[in-house]
């Protein structure tokens, strides 16, 4: 059995004495699956994601005739989108894609370094605007979590077209898109939506 550690902590002329939680130690539980170098699930049901690629903020700019920020898409399941959007003077809305990293349902994300470059560079290479939605990971969220997110996303994107005023993020990024041509593209499996 393990103790909670105490602590304490001299405010002026009084001392406060505090329990200090100790965090759960996953090391003595077994691994009952790995794939080396990404992901481990332990005995235990807690999943270690081990950091493979390096994740960079919205404002990070590979590419400078592009902007990007975060949206939040559904806060309560914790989904949110990366939007890339040329900075063309040009007057015409662009077409959108709405993009799926991969990763096997299990590891990665839109802010995960390989995809924030490409993404950047595809926005202003194909002149569109690039919506990278996240998704609920396996095996925490068992699927059709992440179809469902999936699916979300798209939902989403739709109402945002129908919507007036600021968008989310407040960057003016949705006036920039034609929502009468939406793509959808990604990483994963082609079966993602179908």
């Amino acid at each position: 059995m393990r103790r909670p550690k105490t602590g304490s902590l001299l405010l002026g002329s009084s001392t406060l004495l505090a329990v200090i939680p100790t965090p759960p130690d996953h090391s003595s539980a077994a691994v009952i699956e790995e794939i080396p170098g990404l992901i481990k699930l332990h005995r235990n049901g807690h999943v270690v994601r081990l950091p493979a690629m390096p994740e960079v903020p919205s404002t990070y700019s590979p590419e400078p005739g592009v902007v990007s920020g975060d949206v939040t898409i559904n806060p309560s399941a914790g989904l949110w989108a990366r939007i890339y959007v040329p900075r063309y003077p040009g007057r015409h809305p662009l077409p959108v894609l709405l993009y799926f990293h991969g990763g096997g349902f299990c590891v990665g994300s839109p802010a995960w370094r390989c995809y924030h470059n490409f993404l950047s560079r595809l926005a202003g290479t194909a002149a569109c605007v690039v919506v990278s939605a996240s998704y609920r990971l396996a095996p925490e969220h068992r699927l059709p979590a992440a179809y469902e997110d999936g699916v979300a996303a798209l939902a989403w994107l739709r109402q945002q077209a129908g919507r007036a005023g600021a968008d989310p993020g407040g960057w003016g990024w949705r006036a920039r898109c034609d929502f009468g041509r939406v793509f959808v593209a990604g990483t994963l499996p082609r079966t993602l939506l179908l």
